[in-house]
């Protein structure tokens, strides 16, 4: 869905820069920029939040009782 998008803003980006009288190569230059940028942005931001749910599943996990470190007296 992503990359859908990605390549929709970019060959609307070149239908503007075509219209607008850029040189066709300039254009192709200026819209697979555009494309790569986006598409490498969107990647890495995965990629992050991939790493920071990841990071927060294993913090879950190592503490089960939810951090409390008290015993039953209530001693702690």
């Amino acid at each position: 869905m992503l990359i859908r998008l990605i390549t929709v803003i970019s060959l609307i980006l070149f239908m503007l820069l075509m219209i607008s009288g850029v040189n066709i190569e300039v254009a192709l230059y200026r819209s697979m920029l555009t494309f790569m940028i986006l598409f490498a942005v969107v990647y890495i931001s995965i990629f992050l939040l991939n790493v920071l749910r990841e990071d927060q599943n294993s913090d879950g996990m190592s503490m089960p009782n939810g951090g409390s470190t008290s015993n039953a007296n209530g001693e702690g």
